[in-house]
């Protein structure tokens, strides 16, 4: 049974990530160093020294008497409040998720390797209260920080749970790694880190952002939610690729419901001056369960028209590589729902199993679904390149 959520800060509940590294730049750029986003992103979630050691030394400057970490650090404390009240930085479904939890008789804890000032900073930033949380712990707190497990251990002591006990919700390597080790189940989220990276490093559940939780009353409920279906660990076939589906992903009811959402407001952006005919989809992608949307984009030279499930398709592979196609929905204003067209099911073969489920709705009500055999019960697909 849940008894609490651990929530790392950022990447998680704050979105700073990308402030912490533009500080960072600045910092290595006052001293003469020039350093770039690469430089520090193996280093999130380590905590600040590391976050300025590590990258010192990956770009020649531990040592130089340039630099020094106490200079750093002071740095970053000065500009950081600044640069964060320009920025509306909770990310999605933040405020709400730990809300939410607190209703539902779940504690909640931050688990961040920041120092408290900063922490402090982020969870007013956010639109939250010391008093939303049971417990907080920082950097501070500890002298091992991620991955080692102690600053979850101290959380877990301090709530009185087991690790079986507890969700931690994380965005790092070095994060999942570290509630892991404390014996916690682990939902990471895609705001910093991919989807096989994150099952790599041992994820229980992978989810875009926080808003992808489902509303829950009980601990019972939010169990169901986040841990509803396993999937087989080893790789299955989706169309010309092997593909290894997600360990776990949130109930099809409401996965259904966020990628229909995503069709729709895609839809809202098609380029059709000459048809009027605007479509939208969206592709839910089966190894890290991220949604990915497109529109269809006519061109004066019929031709040239991208379909919008071809554009969805190939925004997931640019944010993915290789992917396999859990759920694809069109959305058009057509009576019946209008299917993919011959070019788009070939697309959709490559990357598709049998079962994939396809879901045809238009904007007046009318909704079908089919499993894409059904549209293409025989696509040309090579052989030889399941591997």
């Amino acid at each position: 049974m849940i008894k609490a959520f651990l929530f790392d800060m950022d990447g998680v509940l704050a979105d700073t990530e990308d402030l912490s590294i533009t500080i960072g730049i600045e910092y290595f750029s006052s001293i003469g160093i020039k350093a770039s986003r690469a430089d520090f992103e193996p280093n999130l979630g380590a905590g600040e020294r590391a976050f300025f050691d590590r990258t010192a030394l990956s770009l020649g400057a531990l040592g130089n008497s340039r630099y020094s970490y106490e200079d750093a650090s002071a740095f970053f404390r000065a500009r950081y409040p600044e640069l964060l009240a320009r920025l509306d930085s909770a990310h999605p479904g933040a405020a709400e998720a730990v809300r939410n939890a607190r209703r539902s008789g779940i504690m909640t804890s931050v688990a961040s390797s920041a120092p408290a000032w900063k922490v402090h900073e982020n969870i007013k930033a956010i639109g939250l209260g010391a008093d939303d949380f049971d417990f907080i712990a920082t950097g501070e707190d500890i002298r091992r920080n991620k991955p080692e497990k102690d600053i979850y251990e101290l959380c877990l002591i301090k709530l009185g749970v087991d690790g079986s006990e507890a969700v931690v919700f994380e965005d790092s390597v070095s994060g999942i790694t570290s509630g892991k080790r404390a014996g916690c189940r682990v939902v990471a989220l895609m705001t910093t880190i991919d989807g096989e990276s994150a099952a790599k490093a041992g994820a229980d559940a992978v989810i875009s952002d926080l808003s992808a939780l489902p509303r829950f009353s009980s601990a019972e409920e939010a169990e169901g939610a986040i841990f509803a279906l396993s999937s087989e660990e080893k790789g299955e076939v989706y169309g010309a690729n092997i593909i290894r589906p997600g360990r776990r992903r949130l109930s099809d009811a409401f996965t259904l419901e966020r990628v229909k959402k995503a069709a729709a407001a895609a839809r809202e952006n098609a380029y059709a001056p000459y048809s009027g005919f605007k479509v939208g989809a969206a592709v839910l992608s089966t190894s890290s369960g991220r949604i990915y949307a497109g529109c269809n984009v006519e061109n004066s030279s019929y031709g040239a028209t991208i379909c919008a499930e071809r554009n969805a398709i190939t925004t997931a592979i640019t944010a993915e590589g290789v992917i396999g196609i859990d759920i694809l929905v069109v959305c058009s204003d057509d009576d019946p729902p209008a299917p993919p067209c011959a070019v788009c099911l070939q697309v959709i073969a490559e990357y598709a199993r049998p079962d994939t489920h396809i879901v045809l709705f238009s904007v007046n009500g009318q909704e079908r679904h089919y499993a894409f055999s059904e549209l293409l019960p025989n696509p040309f697909v090579f052989p030889t390149m399941r591997r």
